[in-house]
């Protein structure tokens, strides 16, 4: 169907800015969805580029980003620094009586269930006042061996290998405000295109004109857009305009964003504790443990009640096994709610969101921007194959095939 060709020339721009606006909003839904393959035998269908890659991606991300601003140390320092010993010591209290009544059962201690309630008290009491003292000197400790105990990179790594939706949430989080500014860029800069599709096809009405500007439009509009999310990294004053990258601008907003993000996904209380307690490194943590907690049980008269009560040797390092394995037990039933998950994390977002805000604009554009190099290829590759397509439909619908 041919339609009149005043109006067929008249609907060129918005066709086009049409064209652009759907060619980016495909590449972008292409560089998150779908989260897990979707198609057949593995091979035939398609799964997001930034899910598809996102351990490569991963290990990109936080060499450029969390390594760089925060050592594994730091994370365990900011814990020490931090109200988290008191706030864990509290959290674990109402468990501590169940903990010290379950040790002294277990070794055989018939006085216990007769010992009178102000004697019971006592012990209690002072186990309670044990925990954020030997918390302290086991972090501390931790703290100074925590760049070989500890790989933040490969933390992260071994999160997103089962949960490929962690790295999309990151980049939402962070740079959704300019995904969408990326989509709706196809209108801005397709419209304008339009107008010169419009004056080339007038004056040179050549089948491959309108195919051609359709790449360029789903191309162009692409690349200009993901250039503007991170170009230039400094203010540059053009006309009575001052332009830089996007999220750039949103620095303050996005270290938060990015430093909440990361941790609850990546590096939260319970992913370091099990780290650090059932990682490569777990036997000589365990024993490093096991050390402080002897010393501290050797002090107060819990292993020694029980070692004169039920008339049994060794008695401090019983109750110093059944003491680490069951804190640890404790914590992590704990730290395993969100909320409080959430609590004991904050200390490391806060400590690698205001080292990203205090960053030179330059050194913080470097944190993203490889993860986006790594993508936008094929998001311009592929809106100039759909700018293609749509540019020979427009030759077909509008001018009958040229």
């Amino acid at each position: 169907m041919v339609i009149e060709p005043w109006l067929a020339y008249v609907a060129i721009p918005p066709i086009t800015a049409g064209v652009a606006w759907l060619t980016n909003w495909v590449g972008i839904k292409m560089l998150f969805f779908p989260v897990r393959f979707v198609g057949f035998w593995g091979i035939i269908g398609w799964q997001g580029i930034i899910p598809r890659l996102r351990v490569r991606l991963t290990r990109t991300l936080v060499g450029f980003s969390v390594a760089k601003i925060a050592t594994p140390a730091e994370v365990l320092r900011a814990l020490d620094e931090s109200e988290v010993v008191n706030d864990l010591a509290a959290l674990l209290t109402p468990q501590i009586n169940d903990w010290v009544d379950e040790i002294i059962d277990e070794h055989g201690v018939k006085l216990w269930q007769v010992a009178p309630q102000g004697i019971r008290n006592k012990v209690y009491e002072k186990v309670r006042e044990n925990v954020p003292d030997l918390a302290r000197v086991i972090l501390k400790e931790l703290e100074g061996r925590a760049n070989s105990y500890l790989d933040i990179e490969q933390l992260a790594v071994d999160q997103v290998k089962d949960k490929p939706e962690f790295l999309n949430e990151l980049f939402l989080e962070c740079a959704g405000k300019e995904m969408d500014f990326v989509i709706r860029s196809g209108i801005y800069f397709g419209a304008p295109l339009g107008v010169i599709q419009a004056l080339a096809w007038y004056f040179l009405p050549l089948p491959w004109v309108l195919p051609v500007f359709g790449v360029l439009a789903g191309a162009f509009t692409n690349w200009i857009a993901l250039q503007l999310i991170a170009h230039p990294a400094n203010p540059v004053k053009v006309g009575p305009f001052t332009v830089q990258g996007l999220y750039l601008k949103r620095q303050h907003e996005v270290s938060q964003l990015f430093g909440e993000t990361f941790c609850k996904n990546f590096l939260n209380s319970k992913v370091l504790v099990e780290s650090l307690w059932e990682g490569p490194h777990a036997d000589e943590v365990h024993r490093m443990v096991r050390r402080h907690v002897r010393g501290a049980i050797d002090e107060h008269m819990l292993a020694k009640f029980i070692a004169w009560a039920s008339l049994k040797d060794g008695g401090v390092g019983l109750v110093a096994d059944k003491s680490v394995k069951m804190a640890f037990g404790g914590i992590m039933r704990t730290v395993g709610s969100a909320e409080v998950n959430a609590q004991l994390t904050q200390p490391i977002s806060d400590l690698i969101g205001s080292r990203m805000r205090a960053l030179p604009p330059r050194e913080f554009q470097q944190l993203l921007l490889p993860a986006f190099n790594e993508d936008q290829v094929l998001v311009v590759l592929v809106g100039g194959i759909l700018g293609g397509f749509l540019g020979f439909m427009q030759l077909v619908l509008l001018f009958g095939g040229g």
